[in-house]
């Protein structure tokens, strides 16, 4: 037996070997199985650990179970079998880190199948150190209960040297044979060219679908440029990913002589026209099989006042309500003004979408006949120019550019060296962290999910980004209030968020309203001058923002907007604008101004508006503030604005609270302490204060997220962290009543007595 590092012991055979829990021990006594490793590669699995889990994956229960069964898999192999908790909690293994190459390119492929459960792989990037620097957005999933192939294929990041390969099951149990992660090209070209050709087999569909490479030259971007000895390559063997956009295509095929084939099928002959898309690592192609039975239907959006083309969503449904997926999206496509698809000759309602500021045209119902073409005109007349305002819009609910822009989006959340194609584009992710959810803005920096949230936005905070947090908080995200606040907004469409968030207005907190990660509201934000990354970011976290999810409003006071601070002591002049859902049939029910989380005064909309205007005099001598909001003819439409603040000469927000510390300095061999340097770092690796401990004690004032570091000559000891500290933990999982906010000052008090006691043991 071995033990690796994780301390579970490892039986041995060969190069063969599989990681085993205690657990899976008092099984194995019970069952008296004979078969105790399992043919996987990468040097065997282990068992992952709540702190090992992926981002956005649930923590495995110490219930569940891992084990390994002798069974003829697809490759006739001995397979792996990953069975759930109890109740079908999640389970997972984690591999051993495998040697990998900055910026090559590799497949994932592995046999599974899933019994009443989904089964998942993915990699996690490892640094030099195998400190992890992050996780690949793609995930393979098998839901089938028969064997079933899967495959991947992933650029690896500039800094990870190694890789971990994670299976996890979701369900009762799954079974998981030969997962391997190959390098399959040192770098990848710029470009893949599609081409397909189509034609009938019997009374079935079939047609084949190529891709090419078309140059093997050409690098990457400088960030992904593989090493001076992959000057020359060949592709052969790599693997492309195949999907339709309806019927059934061959998932995946490998290179050869440059190019590779997909068969596409469906039973249907009047199928229409079929969107395909390959996938070759980082890169993407589409190719368009037609189908000449098919009618072809073309199409074009615009501005009703301009004439202007728009972008928008189409939608297409057949006489049942059914949506005719033509794209690889939720709901329709995307089109860029004019459009051209084949569909099968019927009846069919054809409707386009665009955000929040422009009417849809009405549902046109088409009788598609065969061998003719069809023309739809569909025009968009424009609600409210909030562009004219300095409002722009945008979310990390975006694969691509034009899908924002056909949202009617001014900015999305995309990959750095994304085309933005006339709209701002700039980096944005979800991190999975201790305390919860949050989203980042503006930092490709990798987040690990056993960071703590104050760390998470200390470190964002380097490349001048902006982080809010998504869901309700838990306890821990007391500390992180306390901290700064250590964020920069909330994510307020539920009551729960908002309930916090007027709390925490009313002790003085400036914290932003948002609404970035609520795939169903938006968050319109005032942005003075040109769009810039910068610009945008400054003003979410200023709290320039109005959230919706279908009516609009905006609150002025004079001159000043949302997230504005004014002095107290004069009458002023306050206006309220607010304009019903972009919908032909839309109206207003009633307006609110809010002062402090209080109704002070509203307005019921009898009349049923489409558009309302409303002025009211304010006028204040103590701190307060105010924001505005409506709802539309159904109650759960709703918007509100972000406050305006009054303030007084001496109003100052709440500072981030600063920590007490009194440390005691033991030696292991009961020996006089060391004259020692104390040192508090913060979670950025900065150095905040140093000191030093000439007889064994000292007493720091810090702030609460500070790392404090004992150096004696000779001695070594482990740093301990403020937030890890044993009195503040016990505080952290007290239940609490969140928006009454009481834990804040029990928390302030006890960290200003923060006790440590640091053990030095001399150097090895």
């Amino acid at each position: 037996m071995n033990t690796d590092k994780h301390g579970l012991k490892t039986p041995v055979m060969g190069r063969k070997r599989v990681v085993l829990s205690p657990l899976w021990y008092l099984f194995f006594f019970f069952s008296f199985t004979t078969h105790l490793w399992a043919d996987v590669p990468n040097g065997g699995f282990e068992q992952i650990t709540a702190s090992q889990m992926p981002v956005n994956w649930s923590p495995i229960p110490d219930s569940t179970r891992v084990m390994v069964e002798r069974e003829r898999a697809q490759s006739g192999k001995i397979s792996v079998l990953m069975i759930g908790g109890p109740r079908g909690e999640p389970t997972a293994l984690i591999s051993d880190p495998v040697g990998i190459q900055p910026g090559a390119v590799y497949v994932l492929t592995g046999w599974a199948r899933a019994d009443s459960a989904k089964a998942f792989a993915r990699i996690r990037w490892l640094s030099e150190d195998q400190i992890p620097v992050g996780e690949s957005r793609i995930t393979t999933e098998v839901t089938s209960a028969s064997w079933t192939q899967w495959t991947g294929t992933f650029v690896v990041p500039t800094k990870a040297v190694f890789a971990r390969v994670i299976c996890l099951i979701n369900g009762k149990e799954a079974a998981l044979d030969d997962v391997r992660l190959q390098k399959i090209a040192p770098r990848m070209p710029l470009g893949l060219q599609l081409k397909a050709t189509d034609f009938p087999i019997r009374d079935a569909r079939v047609s084949r679908v190529r891709v090419t490479i078309q140059d093997s030259i050409i690098a990457l971007p400088h960030h992904l440029q593989a090493t001076g000895q992959d000057s020359v390559v060949s592709h052969d063997g790599a693997v492309v990913i195949f999907e339709a956009s309806r019927g059934q295509i061959t998932p995946w095929a490998t290179i050869e002589n440059g190019t590779a084939t997909a068969t596409l099928r469906d039973a249907d002959e009047n199928m229409g026209g079929v969107y395909v898309r390959a996938r070759l690592a980082h890169l993407s192609a589409r190719a368009y099989v037609g189908d000449k039975k098919a009618v072809r239907l073309r199409g074009r959006l615009f501005n009703t006042d301009t004439g202007q083309p728009l972008l928008g969503r189409i939608i297409v449904a057949d006489s049942l309500g059914t949506i005719l997926q033509t794209g690889f999206t939720e709901r329709g496509f995307v089109a860029d003004s004019a459009f051209a698809i084949d569909l099968p000759p019927q009846t069919v309602t054809i409707s386009a979408i665009r955000g929040f500021t422009h009417l849809p045209p009405e549902p046109q119902v088409l009788h598609l006949v065969p061998d003719r073409e069809h023309m739809v005109e569909l025009p968009f007349e424009p609600w409210t120019d909030l562009h004219a305002r300095g409002w722009v819009a945008g979310d990390l609910f975006n694969s691509t550019a034009n899908d924002a822009r056909a949202r009617g989006l001014d900015w999305a959340a995309l990959p750095v060296n994304a085309n933005g194609n006339s709209i701002l584009t700039l980096p944005g992710k979800y991190v999975e962290t201790r305390g919860g959810k949050q989203w980042v803005l503006g930092t490709t920096r990798p987040f690990t999910p056993e960071k703590n949230g104050f760390e998470v936005h200390a470190q964002a905070r380097l490349d001048r980004g902006i982080v809010g947090y998504t869901d309700i908080f838990s306890t821990s995200n007391l500390f992180d209030i306390l901290a700064g606040p250590a964020f920069d907004a909330l994510d307020i469409a539920h009551p729960d968020m908002q309930a916090l968030w007027f709390a925490l207005l009313n002790r003085g907190y400036r914290i932003a309203g948002t609404a970035i990660s609520t795939k169903h509201f938006r968050t319109y934000t005032q942005v003075p001058g040109d769009l810039t990354a910068d610009r945008l970011m400054r003003a979410i976290a200023n709290g320039q923002n109005t959230i919706t999810n279908g009516p609009l409003i905006s609150l002025s006071v004079f001159a000043a907007g949302p997230g504005d601070q004014l002095p107290t002591g004069s009458k002023r002049r306050a206006t309220i604008h607010a304009w019903a859902t972009a919908k032909s049939d839309a109206y207003l029910t009633r307006i609110e101004l809010i002062r402090n989380a209080r109704v002070i005064q509203s307005w019921d909309l009898e009349e049923q508006p489409r558009k309302y205007r409303i002025s009211t005099t304010l006028e204040d001598s103590v701190n307060c503030w105010y924001l505005a909001r409506c709802y539309g003819a159904d109650t759960s439409r709703v918007a509100w604005t972000n406050p305006i603040y009054f303030q007084t000469e001496n109003f100052a927000p709440p500072q981030p609270v600063q920590a007490i510390v009194r440390g005691k300095i033991e030696m292991a061999d009961n020996s006089p302490a060391p004259k020692a340097i104390i040192r508090a770092v913060d979670p950025t690796g900065r150095t905040v204060l140093e000191t030093e401990a000439p007889r064994g004690t000292f007493q720091i004032w810090v702030p609460a997220t500070s790392q404090i570091h004992v150096e004696a000559k000779g001695y070594e000891t482990l740093p301990q962290r403020i937030f890890d500290h044993r009195d503040i933990q016990r505080l952290l999982q007290t239940p609490v009543n969140l928006p009454e906010l009481n834990a804040l000052d029990k928390l302030a008090e006890q960290l200003q007595a923060i006790d440590m006691i640091f053990v030095l043991k001399r150097s090895q």
